[in-house]
């Protein structure tokens, strides 16, 4: 191909994404919108649910170090667990050998 076909798929491609972004700014699609955040400080003991996720969590502690688990209420497949500097995702009864882990 030559350099000028080049140059106009380049600016037929330029000129629909920027149309794209234009049309979904103006129509309200472009982004969803988040409900303000609620911050709550929790204490070793307390067990929060949440609903929309369907997840249940307790906050505890393991070796010294406070972790925040979570499970689903009925049925859970994989459970997770937030340390400070590490998440831990494993399958129910397989605490051992962590399907995922990583960092925050």
């Amino acid at each position: 191909m030559t350099r000028v076909k080049w140059l106009v798929i380049f600016a037929a491609f330029v000129a629909t994404a920027i149309t794209s972004f234009v049309i979904g700014r103006l129509s309200g699609l472009g982004s969803a919108r988040a409900s303000s955040a609620h911050v709550y400080t929790l204490r070793t003991g307390d067990k929060i649910l949440i609903p929309v996720i369907n997840q249940r969590c307790s906050v505890s502690g393991e070796g010294g170090s406070p972790d925040l688990f979570c499970s689903r209420a009925k049925g859970p497949t994989h459970q997770v667990v937030f340390f400070r500097n590490s998440i831990l995702v494993w399958k129910v009864g397989n605490p051992d050998r962590p399907a995922w882990s990583g960092k925050p």
